[in-house]
C-alpha cells in the first residue's frame, strides 16, 4: 500500500481513481478507457481524441526517494517501449489521431530526475523514424502526480464513496505548554471565559477544570489548524466552503452574545450544533470522515473562543 495526502492506495485502487478522474478531467476531449481485459496491456490506460495518452502506475510500498524513483524510471522505459510493440494495434485504435503527450499518472513525484528522464524519452521517440504514424512532431512525454487532480480526485472519490481522511496527530503535551506560553494573551482570554462556564464549582474544582478545559481548547485549535493547512493546500474548493461558512457565523456570533440570555454552557453547545448543522449543509459529513469533521467543528468553537467572537459577558 502506499499512502499520499489523498489517500491510501495499491495498484488497483490507484488505477479505479485514475480512471474515474481521468473521465471527469477529460470527459470534453472524449477520454476513452482502454480496458486490459478486452485488448491486453499495450501499454496506456486511456487516451483522448486530442492525442493525450495515459499510463498509470502506483509503487508497491513507501520506498525512499532514490528507490522511487528507480520503480518510476523503470515503468516508464517499459510501458513506452510498449508503443513500438503495440504500434499496429495502437493505430487502429487512434484512427489518425496522433499522440502529442504520453502521461505518466504516479501518486507522488519526490526525485526531480524523474522530470529528465521524461525529456529524454521524448526526444529520442521524436528522433525515431518508426513512429512517425503513430506519434506528434510535438511528441512529449511527463509525469503528473495527484496535485494536477486534486480537484477531480475529490469528485472521484465521492463518486467512489469513499471519504477522505486528513491524518494529523493531536500535539503532545509539550507542544500545548509551548503553544500557552506563546500566547499568553489568548490564554488569560481563555481563563475568563471558561471562568464563566465553571463559574458553579467551588475553587479547586473550577481552577483544576479551567485549566484542563484550556489545555483540550489549546489542543483542538493547533490540531484543528494543522488540518485546514492541509485542506488549503489539497483540498482547496471545501476549505474555501468552510471558511465562509465560519466567517459567517461568527460574524452574527458577536452580535448574539450581547443579546443572549442562554447560560455560557447552553450558548456554548447550540454554537456548536450551528456550525455541525451548517457544514452537514454542505454535506461534509458525505465527503470527510468523521473524524475529520468532527476535528473542524471541535477547531471552530476552539477559535472562536481564542479570537473573541464567542464570549460570554462580564
Amino acid at each position: 500500500m502506499y499512502r499520499t495526502s489523498y489517500g491510501t492506495y495499491n495498484g488497483d485502487s490507484w488505477e479505479e481513481h485514475c480512471q474515474t478522474f481521468l473521465k471527469i478531467k477529460y470527459e470534453a476531449d472524449g477520454y476513452q478507457e482502454m480496458t486490459a481485459h478486452t485488448q491486453g496491456d499495450l501499454g496506456i490506460e486511456g487516451f483522448t481524441r486530442k492525442g493525450d495518452v495515459f499510463q498509470c502506475y502506483c509503487p508497491d510500498g513507501e520506498y525512499e526517494s532514490t528507490k522511487l524513483y528507480g520503480h518510476q524510471r523503470d515503468k516508464i522505459t517499459k510501458d513506452l517501449n510498449k508503443l513500438k510493440k503495440y504500434k499496429n494495434q495502437l493505430l487502429n485504435f487512434f484512427q489518425g489521431v496522433k499522440i502529442k503527450r504520453w502521461i505518466f499518472l504516479t501518486p507522488t513525484i519526490t526525485n526531480k530526475a524523474l522530470i529528465a528522464h521524461c525529456h529524454e524519452k521524448a526526444v529520442e521517440y521524436r528522433n525515431d523514424s518508426s513512429m512517425k504514424d503513430l506519434l506528434d512532431d510535438s511528441f512529449d512525454v511527463l509525469v503528473h502526480d495527484e496535485q494536477y487532480y486534486g480537484k477531480e480526485i475529490l469528485q472521484a472519490r465521492q463518486i467512489l464513496k469513499e471519504k477522505i481522511s486528513i491524518e494529523v496527530p493531536a500535539p503532545n503535551q509539550q507542544e500545548i505548554i509551548n503553544w500557552k506560553q506563546c500566547q499568553t494573551a489568548s490564554i488569560i482570554i481563555l481563563d475568563r471565559k471558561i471562568g464563566k462556564i465553571c463559574e458553579n464549582l467551588d475553587e479547586s474544582s473550577k481552577a483544576q477544570t479551567t485549566n484542563r478545559y484550556i489545555d483540550l481548547q489549546v489542543r483542538n485549535y493547533i490540531k484543528g489548524q494543522e488540518i485546514l493547512n492541509h485542506m488549503q493546500q489539497t483540498y482547496s474548493s471545501a476549505y474555501e466552503k468552510q471558511v465562509r461558512i465560519k466567517n459567517s457565523i461568527a460574524t452574527h456570533l458577536e452580535a448574539e452574545v450581547l443579546l443572549t440570555d442562554l447560560s455560557p454552557k447552553v450558548l456554548l453547545n447550540n454554537t456548536l450544533e450551528k456550525y455541525k448543522e451548517a457544514l452537514q449543509g454542505e454535506n461534509f459529513h458525505d465527503i470527510f470522515e468523521y473524524s475529520v469533521y468532527n476535528d473542524l467543528c471541535h477547531e471552530a468553537i476552539a477559535s472562536w473562543l481564542i479570537e473573541c467572537p464567542l464570549d460570554f459577558g462580564g
